[in-house]
């Protein structure tokens, strides 16, 4: 049982630094920590009885709480990707009608055209 308790305080100490690297914009960090994190509590929870469990609770309600932290820092990570790629698409049509208005088709636009001299 202890073994299992130092097992569920690492993938806590795992999930900290996780969220550390979450909330500093280090995406590939995290989900290498996220990785390692599942499989000890995989292998913390392999064959785990119902009476010890309700001994592991308050470790198991921490972890909850922790991952739900890490998942509200992912969805605001996602939404802030999401507005900015959003930006990016409105900011590129917005240059290509620049372009266009001034004169500069497009290649393809371009070799659609008949040259009916020669």
């Amino acid at each position: 049982m202890a073994r299992r308790i130092r097992m569920l305080d690492e993938a806590i100490s795992i999930g900290l630094r996780e969220l550390e690297f979450l909330v500093a914009g280090d995406v590939y960090a995290a989900e290498r920590l996220a990785h390692s994190r599942e499989q000890l509590l995989d292998e913390a929870m392999l064959g785990l009885s119902g009476d010890n469990l309700k001994l592991l609770a308050d470790k198991l309600v921490e972890m909850k709480s922790l991952h739900d932290e890490i998942t509200g820092e992912a969805r605001k990570l996602r939404q802030s990707l999401k507005q900015d790629l959003t930006s990016m698409k409105r900011q590129n049509k917005r240059i290509a009608g620049y372009s266009y208005g001034a004169g500069n088709l497009p290649r393809l636009a371009k070799e659609r055209f008949i040259n009916k001299k020669g």
